[in-house]
């Protein structure tokens, strides 16, 4: 990264007194203590006092998520909620007047408010053990350029000649309203379902994801999605983005406050796109996926048959109507 930009991995800068999205230095009386999860959210769902698996296997409430901010930034935030808010609660038509700019901000956040929460951890842990703490470097390219892509919210950020990311959304024909997060760290994707309508993600793939999977999504373009449908679309953006291969860094330049990201030349070399499809691979992702439902794998996947759809009819290569679907919602 040829610029001066305020990168927290550099130093691991994960400090009560630095904020979070700015780098600039925090006095006691200046912090602004963002929530990683939007406070409507929480109060909606009653989260607060809910916990959350970490990482390092220990247990924090929602309420225990936040960020330090300057005024700026949380002005930024309180910005973003409530456009979010205000398009969420109205439900998925409203939704889908947002930009997906404006989504991936939303998810960005959290997804890495509760990163900042676990590297935090981590790092003093680490530190009071007289240890290292120490993060594979492509792993840190990823969350260096997730957090660069997150200054959005206070300056401009140009993508040039591509879009970062494959943002999807669908109404879900699901019996009751509930909050229904997932994430993946190690390829920043993420999932987000509530009010009737959800959300499936991959917040670095460059919109590769989006560009194989192209043949289903456009078979499900504007359908409505039993929730095993969608957690199964969910599963194969999991699996598509953990064989796409890592390109070399953005080239990344900084002028007149403007960050400006370009895809390096011929960025995936001579090697192709994407590792070799293994089906047995994909059945355990889906059988992970369709938990809920108590789907075994065994019923996933018979060899040398391919893995069971919901989405998609083996008999006549369509979508399959989310009525059809006999699983319970």
């Amino acid at each position: 990264m040829n610029t001066d930009l305020f990168n927290p991995f550099d130093t691991f800068s994960f400090n009560d007194d630095t904020c979070f999205l700015s780098g600039k230095k925090l006095n006691k009386d200046d912090v602004n203590w963002v929530s990683t999860f939007p406070d409507w959210l929480l109060d909606r769902y009653q989260l607060r006092e809910n916990y959350i698996l970490m990482l390092g296997g220990n247990r924090l409430q929602y309420k225990e998520l936040r960020m330090p901010a300057c005024s700026e930034v949380a002005q930024a935030i309180v910005n973003l909620d409530e456009i979010t808010q205000r398009a969420f609660e109205n439900g998925y038509d409203e939704m889908m007047k947002l930009s997906d700019l404006t989504l991936f901000q939303l998810m960005a956040r959290i997804f890495y408010g509760v990163m900042y929460e676990d590297y935090k951890q981590a790092f003093i842990e680490y530190e009071e053990k007289g240890q290292k703490f120490q993060v594979a470097p492509t792993l840190i390219q990823k969350f260096k350029n997730l957090h660069l892509m997150l200054q959005s919210l206070i300056r401009k950020v140009e993508f040039i000649d591509f879009i970062p990311w494959t943002i999807k959304r669908y109404p879900i024909d699901i019996s009751k309203d509930i909050f229904n997060y997932k994430d993946e760290i190690q390829h920043l994707n993420f999932c987000l379902s509530l009010n009737y309508f959800g959300i499936a993600a991959c917040l670095q793939d460059n919109g590769e994801v989006g560009i194989h999977e192209a043949d289903i999504l456009q078979k499900i373009e504007n359908k409505t999605l039993h929730p095993a449908q969608f957690e199964e679309l969910y599963g194969r953006f999991l699996y598509t983005n953990y064989l796409l291969r890592d390109i070399p860094d953005y080239l990344i330049r900084e002028e007149s406050n403007t960050i400006t990201l370009r895809l390096p030349e011929n960025a995936f070399g001579s090697l192709p796109k994407y590792a070799p499809w293994k089906d047995e691979i994909f059945a355990q992702v889906l059988t992970n996926m369709w938990n809920p439902w108590g789907i075994p794998l065994e019923m996933v996947h018979r060899y040398p048959n391919s893995p069971i759809s919901y989405l998609i009819s083996e008999r006549t290569g369509e979508f399959i109507p989310h009525e059809q679907i006999t699983l319970d919602r």
